[in-house]
């Protein structure tokens, strides 16, 4: 009795290494007494308890390398567990997968397995030494057996320890889940850099699941699904990369590719440039390679229009892009960069500003100027040569998202490049303006930068797009024919923010003034009643002041006619056009740019349709859950107009200001100079005034004169219906 309360007092003082000591000095020497049925009965109990104990002290020091103390624990449940138990077999097989015995530790689970089939545990057991050996179908099938066996227990406690586990098909519905999120923004169709053969998403999916990594992922995850380990997993193969180049003659297109393996194609420049970019990708790791010839079937128009909304976000979603310089011969010469042909066309500026990772090629496949850094974008050289381009800063040209930001910066980027269809000038920018809702209507020409330009004024109501001279567009005269006239900025246009100093100044000049307050206060409770400019189909709703002119003078130019008027309001006015004017009824002078007028951030700088940094995750982004739901398309033509003054952006000034003071602030700014846009009445049919913009070879600088009464400004301010 001594050897037994001593081994009880030791067991619950959790000296369970002591009171097996104990147990094992009590046997050796009472080996008679302890096989009296009291006694024999205490000892079965007590070393099923701890035999149990130092199991699961062993499970818990499996997690640890080496499995010394797993395999201390496992030895002393096994010196006092009864011989020839499934119990007694399983402690054998934990121990042999300590020893990494494999084949051992899956004979002695079936032994277990053997004695009680109707019990889990030496299926459990099989499991971990099958996965361990790498032999995961068999995991996995075993594992399957076990959660039979705990579902059809006649014990209550073993069916409800089914609840803690997680079956086989569950691991792979989150597996299924994880791809098709991880795929849902790349690319449609991408090559297989292993195979060179083009594949949906369909088949992108199943060359993942169909990888050995997917039984290993399913046979070791048993109680909880590792998600953080899928989407590393998922994310390494579905890393894509992406080709910036220019089109060229006999490029091999999605009808011919898709019929044969990119490295089966005859042997041609075009077809070696599409070959040389795959290899490369290969060789660097990556799986997957994307080409705009060969990856859009621009035979659907649906597949078309889809493509050239979402290229820049796949640019942007890509682990690199690869630039190819062809007509770059020389990989040490600085300079050739800006000199490229790649570096004048239009398709190519959204690529190089998506692209977080950049690496140039020259025409023999050699790293340009033998840069060695993984991505040319951060080098010193390529950063000097594109502000150089550009004309920006790197900065500033890595900062521009897609959305209605930077509005003006991306049209003087564009202005600066080419195209070899019309309708692309538009077409190219469909991704850095986040615009989904406009078809790809190619034979409209011109009017595919009008219907853009609209759409991103209705949009954003940024009035500084009507800021240019040049031509007007077929699409709404307010708009140009030509993105090249957005090469200079839109300041020109619109007046300059008056210092503090000198603005304070100015309204105490006014406040000692014979100026009429009341009037004033009414002039800027108009003008900030008023809407944002907006678009219905191709006519133009332009709030404005709009000044009448007299008769025009004439003088001719070798360019053109130059018309001068004196004006009661505007003094002496010069305008240039190659139109004439004496042809035109009635021709009015306006002032668009209200926002300026009233202090207001331009709204092009605080609206963004869809920040990139928070795009749903990529196949090398972020880790954070992303719902189904969290991105809708646009899908129509036209954005709802920016509402009247209740959503306008706040003033400037980031101290409150009283309205008194914002009243005279107004009137400050109306005496400054500004680009005027000239209308003249146009001829319909439809009783409802309507207006066309003339479009100037210069801008028409005009000021209000001081001595101007506020009532002439405010019996101007109107909304103009242009056509």
């Amino acid at each position: 009795m001594t050897y037994r309360i001593v081994c009880e007092a030791l067991e619950k003082d959790e000296g369970i290494m002591d009171a097996i000591e104990c147990f094992h000095q009590m046997a050796s020497e009472l080996t008679e007494t302890i096989t009296q049925s009291k006694q024999a009965e205490w000892v079965l109990d007590f070393t099923y308890r701890c035999s149990e104990k130092m199991g699961r002290f062993g499970d818990a020091a499996m997690d640890s390398r080496p499995h010394d103390e797993a395999l201390k624990c496992y030895s002393t449940a096994l010196s006092i567990h009864p011989a020839n138990t499934p119990g007694f077999f399983i402690l054998r097989s934990k121990v042999c997968i300590a020893k990494r015995l494999w084949e051992d530790a899956i004979d002695k689970a079936n032994q277990a397995i053997a004695l009680d089939p109707s019990l889990p545990w030496g299926y459990e057991v099989k499991r971990a030494a099958l996965h361990q050996a790498g032999l995961y179908d068999g995991a996995i099938q075993t594992y399957e057996m076990m959660l039979s066996k705990m579902a059809q227990s006649p014990d209550l406690q073993i069916r409800e320890l089914r609840d803690q586990y997680i079956s086989p098909s569950s691991t792979r519905a989150q597996i299924h889940k994880v791809v098709r999120r991880t795929i849902r923004h790349s690319p449609h169709v991408l090559i297989n850099t292993t195979t060179g053969r083009l594949q949906n998403k369909a088949q992108q999916a199943s060359a993942f699941m169909s990888l050995p990594i997917i039984t290993e992922l399913v046979s070791s995850m048993t109680t909880r699904t590792d998600r953080g380990r899928i989407k590393r997993e998922v994310r390494q193969f579905f890393r894509y990369v992406m080709l910036s180049h220019k089109w060229e003659e006999n490029e091999p297109l999605f009808k011919q590719v898709i019929q044969i393996a990119v490295y089966n194609l005859d042997k041609s420049q075009t077809h070696d440039k599409l070959q040389m970019f795959c290899k490369i990708v290969r060789n660097a790791g990556f799986n997957w390679a994307w080409s705009d010839t060969c990856c859009i079937n621009k035979d659907d128009n649906f597949v078309l229009q889809e493509s050239l909304v979402a290229m820049f976000k796949w640019y942007r979603g890509s682990v690199m892009t690869i630039v190819y310089l062809r007509g770059v011969h020389s990989a040490v010469a600085l300079g050739d960069l800006v000199r490229s042909v790649w570096n004048t066309r239009a398709w190519t500026l959204q690529e190089y500003i998506a692209a977080k990772v950049i690496r140039f090629y020259t025409e023999d496949w050699t790293p340009y100027l033998n840069l060695d850094a993984f991505n040319h974008k951060e080098s010193l050289e390529i950063i000097s040569e594109m502000e150089t381009t550009t004309g920006v800063s790197a900065q500033q040209l890595m900062a521009l998202r897609p959305g209605l930001s930077s509005i003006r910066e991306k049209l003087r980027l564009a202005s600066m490049r080419q195209t070899t269809m019309v309708e692309d000038a538009a077409y190219s920018l469909l991704g850095i303006f986040s615009v989904a809702g406009i078809l790809a209507i190619y034979g409209e020409r011109e009017a595919a930068l009008g219907r853009l330009l609209a759409h991103i004024l209705t949009g954003s109501g940024d009035t500084s797009i009507l800021a240019w001279t040049g031509q007007s567009g077929a699409f709404n005269t307010c708009l140009p024919a030509h993105i090249i006239v957005f090469d200079g900025p839109a300041s020109s246009h619109i007046p300059p923010p008056i210092e503090d100093a000198e603005m304070e100044g100015i309204i105490t000049t006014l406040r000692t003034s014979t100026l009429d307050l009341d009037l004033a206060l009414k002039l800027y409770d108009r003008l900030h009643e008023l809407p944002a400019a907006w678009f219905a189909a191709s006519r133009m709703k332009l709030p404005c002041i709009a000044f009448q002119l007299p008769l025009l003078s004439i003088s001719r130019t070798e360019s053109g006619r130059v018309y001068h008027v004196e004006t009661p309001v505007l003094a002496m006015v010069e305008i240039k056009t190659k139109q004439d004017l004496s042809q035109l009824d009635s021709l009015y002078l306006v002032h668009p740019w209200l926002d300026a007028l009233l202090g207001r951030e331009a709204i092009q700088s605080v609206v963004s349709i869809e920040d990139d940094d928070a795009e749903p995750s990529s196949p090398h982004t972020d880790d954070e859950e992303v719902s189904d739901d969290d991105i809708e398309d646009d899908t129509s033509s036209l954005p709802e107009p920016r509402s009247p003054s209740p959503s306008h952006p706040a003033p400037m000034n980031t101290a409150p200001v009283d309205k008194e003071t914002r009243a005279l602030q107004l009137v400050a700014r109306l005496r400054q100079p500004f680009g005027a846009l000239l209308f003249t009445l146009a001829s319909t049919c439809r009783r409802a005034v309507e207006y066309k913009r003339v479009a100037a070879d210069s801008m028409i600088t005009v000021q209000i004169w001081e001595s101007v009464p506020l009532t002439d400004v405010l019996d101007n301010v109107r909304i103009l219906d242009v056509l």
